[in-house]
């Protein structure tokens, strides 16, 4: 199982970071999360066109993206399959209605992400998480690997649950040590909450994403990979 790193910013933050998105392959190709330029920086770093994507919740910077892969596929002959909650699917197809191209629809499979869903040999799972905005969190197995992304949460259980025993943790940390409780009120994580969590889940390593405006400081206490534009991590 590969992961890249396409983006790992949040709404506002340094615009060199990008959008929080990550391409996982496996015997396919996951692409979650479509902020705005997904597209142009998934083409940058290399990576062909995913089997789904996986959009985790309706706000701008995870979504703002998918119209171009909407385009794209007409354009290519290609399916978009989009796998989503119910609130974020709308966004899309209202996304699409409001940039007036609504004839690409028809390129375009949505799946609802709940239960267990398979893609070719690859499973994901979804648990719900703590946000101002229905938002779920995915589990991607494949081979006896095993990565989970957070998506935006406050600290969660059942983030915990879903990660546990997996190899890495893909977590957000919108908020430095300190920062807890201005974090939690907007549905957010610090790097504190973020290893206490990776500690819990008992996961080998954390990947922490989702950075704002200051620089992550991470506490001690888990295996940390850093990510980078075009990054590429093997579990």
């Amino acid at each position: 199982m590969e992961i890249y790193v396409i983006g790992y910013g949040g709404w506002i933050s340094n615009p060199h970071l990008g959008y929080t998105s990550l391409y996982v392959k496996t015997d396919v190709g996951i692409l979650i999360d479509a902020g705005e330029c997904t597209y142009a920086k998934m083409a940058a770093c290399g990576l062909p066109w995913p089997d789904a994507v996986f959009i985790s919740h309706r706000h701008g910077d995870h979504i703002l993206g998918l119209p171009t892969f909407m385009l794209m596929a007409r354009r290519l002959g290609k399916r978009l399959r989009v796998v989503a909650n119910r609130d974020a699917a709308e966004a899309a197809r209202a996304l699409a209605l409001a940039s007036g191209i609504e004839n690409a629809l028809q390129h375009v499979e949505f799946v609802e992400a709940r239960g267990v869903l398979k893609i070719g040999d690859t499973q994901l799972a979804f648990a719900p998480t703590s946000h101002p905005v229905e938002t779920l969190a995915v589990r991607i197995e494949h081979g006896g690997r095993c990565v989970v992304y957070s998506s935006d949460t406050a600290p969660s259980e059942g983030v915990v649950e879903l990660a546990r025993g997996c190899d890495l943790l893909i977590h957000e940390v919108s908020g430095n040590p300190g920062q807890e409780e201005e974090a939690h009120r907007v549905g957010h994580s610090t790097t504190a909450d973020a290893v206490e969590l990776a500690r819990r889940a008992g996961v080998k390593m954390l990947m922490p994403i989702h950075f704002y405006l200051e620089p992550p400081v991470v506490p001690p206490g888990v295996t940390v990979v850093i990510p980078a534009p075009c990054g590429r991590f093997t579990i």
